[in-house]
């Protein structure tokens, strides 16, 4: 079964050389990796020219358009049955493929690994599946990319990534999966281990692009608010919370306050809430 690899770039010449070395080194062989450079103006397609002399690996540079539309670029032209997004500066351990085809059956609609995160310093978390309060029950996955599995047909039947959304575009897509898998009788599964690498480092990230966070937060809560507020308003409490984190970032005081009222209103009993509005209003 052909696995297909997506790894959107920008501007990281010296980073996705680290990612593409990492899929070039899996134990299992029957995969594809699409590059897709989303306009870089640095030397990225000097940095990867090397590696296209393997045939599994593709290059695709277009214009700029953002992480979502790069994505669904990938999918379009992916070949393989099982997609996986895999970010230009992350790497995959050697039995990330092997383990998770492994696991593949025909009922199976996705799928989910484990990650380890990796700081500057050396130091490393284990970051494994977040609980998904969803139809009356507790869902456990990660749709995180190298993490998140997709069957290419739920892809393309869910029509991919927003791209009208600034952030929060992985969650977006899982919850738009967990309901289309619900309607075919396709099901998920977490597959045991940490199989990939997050590394965390000073360049840009979308985690720390408090505007686009915020933008993004603010449209992804407007697009799945009934949504969230018939199964889990605990997890409404949550976004405004981190909402107004980029709004404190940004310094938008009266703002983030707002925003934190709105939390406390969707789930009074976290407490924190109650200090982070006191601290947002004096800092």
């Amino acid at each position: 079964m052909m696995i297909t690899v997506i790894t959107p770039t920008y501007n990281r010449a010296e980073l996705v050389q680290a990612t593409i070395k990492s899929v070039l080194a899996q134990s299992y062989t029957d995969w594809e990796l699409v590059l897709v450079d989303d306009g870089s103006t640095d030397n990225t397609e000097e940095a990867i020219q090397h590696f296209l002399s393997d045939k599994r690996i593709s290059y695709h540079k277009k214009h700029n358009s953002g992480q979502a539309d790069s994505l669904n670029y990938g999918v379009a032209r992916a070949k393989g049955e099982f997609i996986v997004f895999l970010d230009s500066d992350d790497e995959a351990y050697p039995n990330w493929l092997e383990t998770v085809v492994k696991e593949i059956t025909p009922e199976l609609g996705v799928l989910s690994v484990g990650a380890i995160r990796k700081f500057s310093d050396g130091s490393t978390i284990e970051e494994g599946m977040n609980v998904f309060h969803l139809f009356g029950e507790s869902i456990k996955l990660k749709f995180t990319c190298g993490s998140f599995f997709i069957r290419k047909e739920v892809f393309d039947a869910v029509g991919g990534y927003d791209i009208s959304l600034n952030s929060n575009i992985q969650t977006d897509l899982g919850y738009r999966i967990l309901a289309h898998l619900r309607k075919v009788n396709l099901h998920y599964k977490v597959v045991p281990g940490y199989l990939m690498q997050i590394n965390v480092h000073l360049g840009e990230r979308i985690r720390t692009n408090w505007n686009r966070r915020r933008e993004g937060g603010m449209k992804f809560l407007k697009k799945h608010y009934d949504f969230l507020y018939q199964y889990d308003k605990k997890e409404i409490s949550n976004i405004y919370a981190a909402i107004a984190f980029s709004s404190h970032k940004l310094r938008l005081k009266k703002e983030a306050v707002g925003l934190l009222l709105k939390a406390i209103q969707h789930n009074p009993f976290r407490f924190i809430n109650y200090l982070r509005v006191v601290r947002y209003a004096i800092s």
